[in-house]
């Protein structure tokens, strides 16, 4: 008789019950693990279930929102010309439920729309609490460009295992969208991707001294001081995974 396998979901969050309909003894769970991801496809960003908007301005506009008619769903991010310090993000209000050392992954497909200048710092990528000043997050694996376009990586454990503004020999153009992927899992060498190319795979980024450690994602950009700089990017998509346990 000819074997037959069917997928049932099991009703349990990242499970799967494969089973034999020949024999009902024949059953197995498949565990699929965690996976977040947001397209941004509503009509506004979900700031009651998910994302908490970063969004510090006097006089300018820095409040991020969904772009209408992009397809797949956009949220754009942006600063103005106002001579003010500003921030424009999204992030998860530092409820962190993504676990270091369950093989975690981080992904974000992001583009400038106006490429950043003077004292604008993008960064994107995972962090403990955050922090309004980036190089003031405690605990972080980012992608960042700093008063330019040119990609750099670091990662923060706290400890001696710090890495800064490490060069990945790549450049955002504007209206080009890139996919940044940071992958965990060994977070004694955590890895960088650019659209699935590794950089900076000479540098050892080094995770190591909590393993355990809870994070969440972000999205930014930002002025930490006063100037008439701008920059704005758009989101397709943020995504995380990991294992259930």
């Amino acid at each position: 008789m000819t074997t037959k396998i069917e997928g049932v979901y099991s009703g349990e969050a990242g499970r799967i019950r494969w089973r034999d309909p020949y024999n009902k003894h024949a059953t197995a769970d498949i565990e699929a693990g965690v996976n977040f991801c947001d397209h941004f496809t509503g009509k506004a960003i979900d700031v009651t279930n998910t994302w908490t908007l970063l969004d510090t301005s006097v006089a300018g506009d820095t409040t991020p929102t969904l772009k209408a008619d992009q397809p797949g769903g956009v949220a754009e991010i942006q600063l103005d010309a106002q001579n003010e310090e500003q921030l424009s993000g999204i992030y998860m209000a530092d409820s962190r439920p993504f676990t270091l050392n369950r093989h975690l992954n981080y992904e974000a497909r992001v583009r400038f729309t106006v490429i950043p200048t003077g004292a604008v710092i993008f960064a994107a990528g995972l962090c403990s609490d955050h922090n309004i000043a980036v190089d003031s997050l405690v605990e972080s694996i980012i992608f960042r460009a700093d008063g330019a376009a040119a990609i750099t990586v670091e990662t923060d454990d706290n400890s001696a295992n710090e890495t800064s503004l490490v060069a990945t020999g790549v450049t955002f153009t504007i209206n080009v969208w890139y996919v940044l992927r940071i992958c965990c899992d060994n977070y004694s060498a955590v890895r960088f991707y650019i659209d699935g190319v590794q950089v900076a795979p000479a540098t050892v980024f080094n995770m190591s001294t909590t393993p355990a450690l809870q994070m969440q994602p972000f999205v930014r950009i930002g002025k930490e001081a006063a100037a008439a700089s701008v920059g704005t990017v758009q989101i397709d998509y943020v995504k995380c995974w990991q294992d259930l346990s």
